[in-house]
């Protein structure tokens, strides 16, 4: 079996997001104002927008650490983003799952016969193509949509121009590995007429009364509070003491540039949520969104610079391994098998996470001005998105 029929579209900027875009489109929802999909933009907005959070994972037996980064609505509950969303476009969807193996599979091979694509819940490092290194499964979970079947491989709409292929025995793996997605799948069942300006008006609503939260975990003040930890000497969770023996920094803040320039289309999502308020702004008549949607592309940049500061330049290693992993992602994008050619540059970053997670290639004083730069970062950052919700919160 090839590509399902009607699957067309591929590609995205931010995975939740990304994968339901393009399973939409080859169910035949369309946007009912302009009779196209939807595009990935106004489906993140009408889904309640951007989020904030970070985890900080150690794993002391691999002598690593990484920052997990939240940066759409609801990110650590999938499920309830994706309801609140199709709710509100008017789309039916269920989210089967099980625990067992056989039954995973073949709840995913009767979809695909019946020419339905699927939004799988997966783990991250058992993906090929993805390269990351056998310590890090069971660790980060991953939205993917599973677009077809040739021979026994899995056809896998991950962000890239064209699909992945992904032995089934293998992403069976990958479905199966984190015990809490249970072999989870999202399919479409049918739509019905929705007033797209209300569905577009909750969207805006839900994104400010989330952000308008206190929580410093999962809404604005995390910002606040990371900024805070770059400094802090006494907290058991302040960069300096994490990073005390500098082990693991390397890997840290490595994690930290991919999240917000590779993974979520750049600029930690900032600009896609930017282009749902231009097209938010036409749909509802409300051009004051448009000056909004300013804000956000400013936002963008800044985060831009908080992840170039992570890999400083003037520290060769660093300039170097941002350099490799823009020429990693650009082939990866590609889709198809073009990720096979970078297997290279993989091994010469594995080389370089070994040799730096254990000698982190700054003296203490640089480290500690690092930190502080960093730190300066995120306070702005913070400060340019209360700016930014402020402003959003006074025109709708």
């Amino acid at each position: 079996m090839p590509v399902v029929s009607g699957y067309t579209q591929f590609g995205g900027a931010h995975p939740e997001t990304a994968s339901l875009t393009n399973v939409l489109a080859s169910a035949g929802v369309r946007n009912p104002r302009t009779g196209a999909p939807y595009s990935e933009s106004l489906l993140l907005g009408i889904g309640g927008g951007l989020g904030a959070g970070y985890i900080l994972w150690e794993f002391q037996e691999h002598q690593t650490k990484v920052l997990v980064m939240g940066f759409h609505n609801n990110w650590q509950y999938p499920m309830r983003y994706y309801q609140n969303l199709c709710d509100r476009i008017g789309v039916t969807i269920t989210m089967p799952d099980t625990g067992g193996r056989k039954a995973a599979g073949e709840m995913l091979d009767n979809a695909l016969a019946k020419g339905q694509a699927a939004v799988a819940w997966v783990d991250r490092a058992h993906l090929p193509y993805l390269q990351l290194p056998d310590a890090m499964k069971g660790h980060i979970g991953h939205m993917v949509a599973v677009c077809g079947m040739d021979g026994t491989d899995m056809l896998v709409d991950d962000r890239a121009a064209a699909p992945f292929r992904v032995p089934s025995d293998i992403f069976a793996d990958a479905r199966a590995r984190i015990g809490s997605y249970k072999n989870r799948l999202l399919l479409v069942e049918n739509a019905h007429p929705v007033d797209l300006v209300d569905a577009v008006n909750a969207g805006l609503h839900a994104f400010v009364e989330h952000l308008s939260s206190t929580s410093d975990s999962f809404s604005l003040p995390t910002l606040r509070k990371w900024g805070r930890m770059m400094t802090d000497e006494k907290n058991k969770k302040g960069w300096p003491v994490v990073f005390k023996d500098r082990r693991g920094l390397y890997s840290t803040l490595r994690s930290t540039f991919e999240a917000v320039e590779l993974d979520n289309g750049g600029g930690g999502l900032r600009s896609v949520y930017a282009g749902f308020l231009e097209e938010a702004a036409d749909v509802t008549g409300n051009h004051a969104l448009n000056d909004t949607a300013q804000h956000y592309r400013d936002l963008a940049a800044q985060w831009s610079r908080l992840a170039e500061a992570m890999l400083p330049d003037e520290v060769e290693p660093l300039r170097e391994t941002k350099a490799l992993l823009r020429q990693r992602h650009a082939v990866l994008m590609q889709g198809g098998d073009a990720w096979q050619s970078t297997k290279p540059i993989t091994g010469q970053l594995r080389q370089m996470s070994s040799q730096l997670n254990l000698a982190f290639p700054m003296d203490d004083a640089g480290i500690k001005n690092l930190f502080g730069a960093i730190q300066e970062h995120l306070m702005g950052i913070y400060e340019a998105e209360v700016k930014a919700l402020a402003a959003l919160k006074s025109v709708i």
